[in-house]
């Protein structure tokens, strides 16, 4: 069980410390759990609810009635805000949800959903770039581990695999020919990835390389595919 402290909670839910204690002390709700020294602390269901407050609170519903429900009804109530897959910040909160507990079924859901009502191009954009944002936020400060992270990303890369699989076929009578790679060093395919469906759903084709690759290969590739493009992506640290 992992143990996460009040400024953790503030961090991955956006609710202020000082708000979180003022509903404790006038609502008797969100109490923390101790320690054997009496140290303050949350675990992952706590989490997960505050992640649910967050969201029912950000769409309109005062803390004083999600007070007086326990957590399924909170859950359901989340649920059926899920369902409108134009609000990003609800999207992006049940992806966060579903990964955390590390959900798979719950994760499609929401994705494959998202991607049926918006496409595969805006929910890439509105939902999963900024979800992303938050896994390498919530990796960063440590609430989360490789694994949480390792988890959204393949699932992500699932879905636009599968998807432009479906294209395949769809080539127009002037397509341009694309390689696609990532250099040495260089592992985030999502962004990658999202380029390849883009091309081949425009009716052009694509050769993608993958992860990694050496720049001596990716020579010799060009001189025998003759692309008209060569595509990559690059990840820039934060400073």
């Amino acid at each position: 069980m992992r143990k996460f402290s009040i400024s953790d909670i503030e961090n991955l839910t956006g609710i202020k410390a000082h708000t979180i204690r003022v509903w404790e002390q006038r609502y008797n709700f969100c109490t923390p759990k101790r320690t054997e020294t009496n140290i303050r602390f949350y675990d992952d269901q706590d989490l997960c609810t505050f992640l649910n407050i967050a969201v029912l609170n950000e769409n309109g519903y005062k803390i004083s009635k999600i007070s007086q429900m326990d957590v399924l009804e909170i859950n359901q109530l989340v649920k059926k805000l899920q369902e409108d897959h134009y609000n990003i910040n609800i999207q992006v909160q049940m992806l966060s949800n579903a990964m955390l507990k590390m959900d798979d079924d719950e994760f499609d859901e929401v994705l494959n959903g998202c991607v049926s009502d918006l496409g595969m191009e805006r929910a890439i954009c509105e939902i999963v770039f900024p979800f992303m944002r938050k896994v390498g936020f919530m990796w960063q400060v440590g609430t989360i581990n490789t694994a949480h992270e390792h988890f959204a990303t393949q699932k992500i890369e699932q879905k636009l695999i599968y998807d432009t699989f479906k294209l395949n076929g769809r080539k127009s009578k002037n397509s341009k020919r694309f390689i696609l790679f990532l250099p040495p060093q260089e592992h985030h395919e999502i962004g990658l990835l999202f380029a390849q469906f883009i091309i081949r759903s425009n009716g052009h084709q694509a050769l993608y390389l993958g992860q990694d690759l050496p720049f001596e290969s990716l020579g010799e590739v060009v001189n025998y595919y003759e692309p008209d493009f060569v595509f990559t992506v690059l990840t820039i640290a934060n400073t």
